[in-house]
């Protein structure tokens, strides 16, 4: 097994897909820790202080409805466990595709090359080829977890002691986060090699995960959005929109609430492995059976 984890090992490292997505994977870190470090110090100052900031109306032109609503938002994000993740868990918006289509460019390289029947005539036991690439596939979506987390600990940290709060590395919270954000990576590189299996071309296989990955959180989660506020006012609709896996992913990684009624981490976290071992399974159950050329 040691010797066919090593071979697979070999075909992604021999390419430039390794270096492209991890050089990738650390330069959108870097701006999207710094960027949520920013965005951090607007609740980092008194209540009143944010209030001025963040509105372009006078004050007394506001409900006490509003100024509450607003203070709930800072008494959340102000929270310096919840500062701490969301900057340790930054790069995570294109860290879990990453994931997803380097898991999908393992599986459709050997269909596009024609190089999975050697493989296959080379280790006739194919349980043991998948359980190989399912073991590249989780390293490498660790990696990728890796470069991203040293990132965010060195902007982090910084950002924090500069601002008197301390790394917060000690945090419940913190670890918490970047441990279930590991989770997501792995998650979605199994769920890559799934898609992978199932959709043999490697063109279409890497534009469908980033459809599923981008248009589902987006498109989906605003029709979810929409959904509530026109037809059925009810707090199940919102909370439904974890099926998504890209919402499930950030309701996994985020301390608090994603957003008002949000279910809790456990339930993101509950749908996104779901999702993971349906693709694996999937994947597994196609690549034993189906004939290659």
């Amino acid at each position: 097994m040691m010797g066919l984890f090593n071979s697979e090992l070999l075909k992604l490292r021999t390419t430039r897909t390794w270096w492209i997505a991890g050089a990738g994977m650390a330069g959108a870190t870097l701006l999207m820790a710094l960027w949520n470090s920013w965005q951090a110090t607007a609740f980092m100052q008194p209540f009143e202080d944010y209030l001025s900031g963040a509105i372009l109306t006078p004050r007394q032109d506001l409900s006490a409805e509003q100024i509450a609503s607003m203070h709930r938002l800072w008494e959340t994000q102000s929270d310096v466990g919840h500062i701490a993740a969301t900057i340790y868990t930054s790069g995570q918006a294109l860290g879990l595709l990453l994931a997803g289509v380097l898991a999908v460019l393992l599986v459709t390289d050997e269909y596009q090359h024609r190089t999975l029947t050697a493989t296959f005539l080379a280790t006739p036991r194919r349980d043991r080829v998948i359980a190989a690439k399912l073991a590249v596939v989780v390293t490498a979506s660790a990696g990728l977890w890796l470069v991203s987390t040293i990132v965010d600990l060195v902007v982090g940290a910084v950002f924090l002691t500069f601002r008197d709060t301390g790394a917060q590395l000690g945090n419940p919270d913190v670890v918490t986060a970047v441990l279930l954000n590991l989770a997501a990576y792995v998650v979605w590189g199994v769920f890559g090699f799934g898609l992978g299996v199932l959709i043999r071309s490697q063109v279409i296989a890497t534009v469908t995960a980033t459809a599923l990955y981008f248009l589902t959180s987006v498109v989906v989660a605003f029709g979810f959005q929409a959904i509530h506020e026109l037809v059925i006012e009810e707090d199940w609709v919102l909370k439904a929109q974890v099926i998504i896996p890209g919402v499930a992913s950030q309701i996994m990684t985020t301390p608090g609430e994603l957003f008002a009624g949000a279910p809790a981490q456990w339930t993101g976290a509950a749908v996104l492995v779901a999702y993971g071992l349906s693709a694996g399974l999937v994947g597994t159950v196609l690549l034993r059976r189906r004939d290659v050329v």
